[in-house]
């Protein structure tokens, strides 16, 4: 890997649209936790999205109405709890950090690295896709909190390809903020590309690719890192996929509040083309959600939504394209 300065616009990119959260999220693990989105436009006049968060089992389809997020049903990603050497464990949560929208799926993934304390917590390391009605763009089955949904497809294929892949394997023990810690996905034609908050190999960010019917199906399956240079000590936060490449949601490679940027990166290249983000909520939020709403000819319409304050401080931006 190699380091390419990337370019900043000389003007940081300030919410067009500030939304309103109706009804609000009541349980605080979710509403302060937010930490992924996407949305899929099914037809002119109905869209499905999906919202999720580190702290719950769930994640939950929201809408956009006029200026307000209205957010919608639970689906349930795990069950309350599963075998563990013929014993009955609890999970507690599916860490999902990063989720996309492709061809009538819903795919979420987990962060694939060991908790604060430097602890194993295998619920961590999933990947999901959930395949949702053509019509209505939601689940059939949303599951309840003692079972998944019938929806919800998961596979734990990835956690030997971090600890087999020269990248990442000397930093799957580690714990966050150097160890591996994935924050984003993006589903692009017929391979999944993952964004990585840490580790920074060579001062530059990651970005893995892997086909999706080997993450799902080859239990051998092999990453293709990619490198993406955000400005020092910047790593992903969120990665969606546009037309032409990708979009990144840029902040801090340690899990804490700081400067948030919005890049264009293509895969053939480690350069990006960034603007600084004026963050919706307060200084200490980490905007960590992006979604891809529309595209015009001269731009990029996204929702950033944060984790820290409460219901995510949701805003839409425009990224000039």
């Amino acid at each position: 890997m190699f380091s390419v300065i990337p370019s900043f616009a000389a003007d940081p990119l300030s919410p067009k649209t500030i939304l309103k959260v109706s009804p609000e999220l009541t349980d605080s693990e979710e509403s302060t936790n937010v930490s992924g989105a996407a949305c899929a436009v099914l037809t002119k006049t109905q869209t499905s999205c999906l919202l999720i968060g580190d702290e719950v089992k769930w994640a939950r389809f929201f809408k956009l109405d006029e200026n307000q997020l209205v957010p919608g049903e639970q689906v349930y990603l795990l069950p309350k709890k599963h075998d563990v050497n013929s014993a009955l464990v609890k999970y507690k949560e599916t860490d999902a950090e990063g989720i996309s929208f492709h061809d009538g799926y819903y795919y979420l993934i987990g962060s694939h690295g060991l908790n604060k304390s430097g602890e194993f917590q295998d619920s961590r390391y999933f990947l999901y896709r959930m395949k949702v009605d053509a019509s209505s763009g939601l689940a059939k089955d949303f599951g309840t909190e003692d079972r998944q949904s019938s929806d919800v497809e998961k596979t734990a294929n990835l956690q030997k390809a971090l600890a087999d892949d020269p990248t990442f394997k000397d930093h799957v023990k580690e714990k966050p903020d150097v160890g591996v810690n994935i924050e984003g996905l993006a589903v692009s034609g017929d391979d999944i590309y993952i964004g990585f908050r840490s580790p920074l190999p060579n001062g530059d960010a990651v970005i893995a690719s892997v086909p999706i019917k080997d993450a799902f199906e080859n239990s051998e399956a092999k990453l293709k890192p990619h490198p993406a240079d955000l400005g020092t000590g910047m790593g992903v936060r969120d990665i969606a996929a546009v037309d032409d490449g990708f979009l990144i949601l840029s902040g801090p490679q340690a899990d804490k509040a700081g400067p948030a940027g919005v890049c264009f990166w293509k895969a053939s290249s480690p350069e990006a083309q960034c603007h600084d983000l004026k963050k919706a909520g307060p200084d200490d939020s980490k905007p960590e959600a992006l979604a891809v709403l529309g595209t015009t000819k001269d731009h990029y319409e996204v929702l950033i939504m944060s984790d820290g304050p409460s219901n995510g401080a949701p805003a839409i931006y425009e990224v000039p394209r």
